[in-house]
């Protein structure tokens, strides 16, 4: 019967899974008597006979129906109350005209109208207060919010009957209509084709239950407003959904529209012609939005056609891309002067390679163009689409949307160089395995002599007859020379085969070991890591970009190392790029910057020079996140972060960056770490220092042939002087 229709309208909603809530929260006016409430409840929320239909959770508060402020001050005590995160943010008000326009005053005022909340409103008062056009309502509507209407439209100056014949008269009639056209057309096709192929074409019984089914709701689609069934006007609801997504971008003023999407009638049932809330559905609805953003590869490329069109790529419009496509809208990109100044690109960076190394440079996303945070700080466009670093000082401004890239930190310096294989013969063993060869070789030679001398077995052995020609004999058995006088007795032969053997051991280590030192080089030791860094602070500098997220890191930190690492560090510019190049090139600087700024270096390095003169450090110290700007109180954040959390979740991220980024290739090789030798073969380099050894023992042997025939010359001279008796 009239004014209790409200419960079968949820139910037919419910049936069609509109709106497909699983936590909602009611309020109603108490213009509702218990019973009323009670079947909207019982139509909300009781098991449905299809069990793909979740039942719903409810919670159900009661506004006061009094005048004035006592009436506001009601809603807003209900609302202030309110644990959104616990309850959810689905509301459905049922309430009169005047108390709808106060609970949406106060939501609006509260912010809890935005892209994530849903608020349904069912105005029960309109058709007695003759106040069907709800236009009214648009001046409260705030941007980016949800918001449906479910009004009461009908005509009560009119004759409304409600009897059960007029509805039966009225679907037997919509059958028949269906029928009769079901039959039209299944006969028309027999007489079209052969029979053979008239039972392969004709509709199943599922076909045709569905069409006649479809042609039944048309047709009581076209009947509704019939002035012959009067049945079928009485009741009348009406729906009509707000737009409000990019209206204050589209327009240049926050203005809403509402869009009419159906009826309910008792003989129709719910026609909806679209969604309740088109915005959940569709996003934006395909309309057209401003962003701005600038020039500053590999983030954000802007390039300029010969016709003069503008294009935009880099890491940010592939974000903005998939974004577009998710949330459904076009955009519009607004760019700065700075932009229009092509001088303003041509940075020493781009001076040798041209327009290719344009995607390769270092760069910064510390100093955003000021036109750029304007427009979004005004509010005059959806978002910055700029690579921004996250800062504390901006965000009384503007926003930031979550980390889209992480940067991380890292230091670039020169490729650790091969060492000196002058001395490469005396590699394969330390100093003191050095020393105590030495010690042996000495301490063995009188060793041997005693034992030789002192034994009754022995032999006169010419070659074995002092302590010096023991050394000598222990040396050359040393050398695998040997002697031309072996010793007689068992105990200096068992002395003997025990040096043998530690010759033995001894010269095959060292052969192998020496194999080793000719194949692989020996390298300098690399910088891996900061406190390898900061041990070199006598011997390298270091330098960081001016005013970089670094800098401000490093300054709020108490860690001894970084407080090292800032007090003995240099601040560099763009312009001083090539002469930093070549610091790190010669081993006396260390540059640190993003790990990829790096990597672009190296890239550019190679593609110059054709050589591999830089070593990147394995140690990433620092995470830098860098995110998008949005205007401040913007309602488009949480959607907008929501989806960037998914292409992150995805991998969209990492696949962008490895299609933006360089290619690795072999200057990203850390040294020492895969050197394959093939087929190397020993150079001068690499006997440079036996030959030294060689010089040196030419050089003394000379010294001692001096030194012998001054002794000799002497000598003689001494026995001329002396007086000898002769005797014939």
């Amino acid at each position: 019967m009239p004014g209790e229709e409200l419960s079968q309208i949820f139910l037919d909603l419910r049936m069609m899974n509109i709106p497909s809530w699983n936590v909602i929260n009611i309020l109603h006016d108490d213009t509702f008597d218990r019973d009323s409430i009670g079947r909207v409840m019982r139509a909300i929320s009781d098991k449905l006979p299809n069990r793909q239909l979740s039942l719903v959770s409810r919670s159900i508060f009661t506004l006061r129906h009094s005048t004035g402020r006592e009436r506001k001050n009601s809603v807003k005590k209900v609302l202030d109350d309110f644990h959104v995160e616990q309850l959810g943010r689905c509301f459905l008000v049922i309430a009169a005209v005047d108390i709808v326009a106060d609970v949406m005053e106060v939501a609006k005022s509260l912010k809890m109208v935005h892209p994530s909340s849903q608020w349904l409103y069912v105005i029960t008062d309109t058709a007695s207060q003759n106040m069907t056009n709800i236009t009214s309502f648009v001046d409260l509507l705030a941007e980016g919010g949800n918001v449906a209407f479910m009004y009461n439209a009908t005509d009560n100056d009119g004759f409304c009957e409600v009897k059960l014949t007029c509805y039966v008269k009225k679907l037997v009639r919509a059958l028949s209509k269906a029928l009769e056209y079901s039959l039209m057309n299944e006969m028309d096709m027999s007489k079209r084709v052969e029979k053979e192929d008239f039972e392969m074409m004709r509709l199943t019984k599922r076909e045709r239950r569905q069409e006649i089914l479809t042609n039944v709701r048309i047709h009581l689609s076209q009947s509704i407003f019939d002035s012959e069934a009067v049945c079928g006007r009485c009741p009348l609801w009406k729906f009509a959904s707000s737009l409000t997504w990019g209206n204050f971008f589209s327009h240049d003023k926050n203005v809403a529209h509402l869009l009419d999407i159906g009826t309910w009638t008792l003989a129709f049932g719910v026609n909806l012609t679209d969604v309740i809330f088109p915005h959940i559905a569709h996003g934006f609805r395909g309309i057209n939005l401003p962003i701005t953003t600038y020039h500053n590869p590999p983030w954000q490329v802007i390039s300029t056609s010969e016709t003069g069109e503008r294009s935009y790529e880099g890491l940010v419009f592939d974000v903005i891309n998939h974004l577009s496509k998710k949330l459904n809208f076009t955009f519009t990109v607004i760019t700065p002067e700075l932009v229009n100044n092509p001088k303003l690109w041509n940075t020493s960076r781009f001076a040798k390679l041209g327009e290719k190394i344009k995607e390769m440079t270092m760069s910064t996303t510390r100093r955003v163009p000021r036109d750029v945070i304007n427009l979004v700080r005004e509010k005059r466009v959806l978002l910055g689409a700029c690579a921004y670093t996250v800062n504390e000082y901006e965000k009384d401004m503007i926003n930031f949307t979550v980390p889209i890239f992480v940067q991380t930190y890292s230091f670039l310096t020169s490729r650790p160089r091969q060492l000196s294989r002058a001395l490469l013969f005396a590699s394969p063993f330390t100093k003191e395995t050095w020393a105590c060869l030495a010690v042996s070789i000495i301490i063995m030679g009188p060793i041997l002599y005693l034992i030789h001398k002192y034994s009754p077995y022995s032999t006169t052995a010419s070659g074995l007859n002092s302590s010096w020609q023991c050394v000598w004999y222990v040396y050359g058995a040393l050398l695998q020379q040997g002697g031309m006088y072996l010793p007689q007795s068992d105990s200096a032969r068992m002395l003997i085969g025990v040096w043998w053997l530690i010759v033995m051991v001894v010269v095959a280590t060292y052969s192998g070991s020496l194999v080793a030192f000719l194949t692989f080089p020996k390298m300098d030791a690399s910088i891996l890591t900061v406190e390898d860094l900061v041990a070199r602070k006598d011997k390298i500098t270091w330098g960081f970009p001016n005013d970089s997220f670094l800098e401000l890191y490093l300054r709020n930190t108490d860690e001894e190392k970084y407080q090292i690492l800032l007090s003995h560090a240099s601040r560099h510019n763009d312009t001083e790029e090539e002469s930093l190049v070549e610091g790190v090139k010669q081993g006396k600087h260390a540059l640190i910057d993003w790990r990829s700024s790096l990597r672009f270096l190296m890239r550019k390095d190679l593609l110059l020079t054709g050589g591999c003169h830089f070593s990147l450090s394995a140690d990433e110290f620092l995470d830098e996140p860098i995110a998008m700007i949005i205007p401040q109180d913007s309602p488009y954040l949480s959607v907008i972060d929501a989806e960037l959390h998914r292409m992150q979740e995805s991998g969209l991220m990492n696949k962008w960056i490895s299609e933006r980024m360089p290619m690795k290739d072999k200057c990203w090789e850390v040294p020492g770490s895969n050197q394959a030798v093939n087929k190397r073969k020993v150079n001068v380099a690499d006997m440079q220092g036996i030959f030294f050894v060689l010089f040196m023992g030419v050089t003394l042997s000379f010294l001692f042939l001096f030194l012998e025939l001054y002794w000799h010359r002497r000598k003689i001279s001494k026995e001329r002087k002396l007086i000898r008796p002769f005797v014939s």
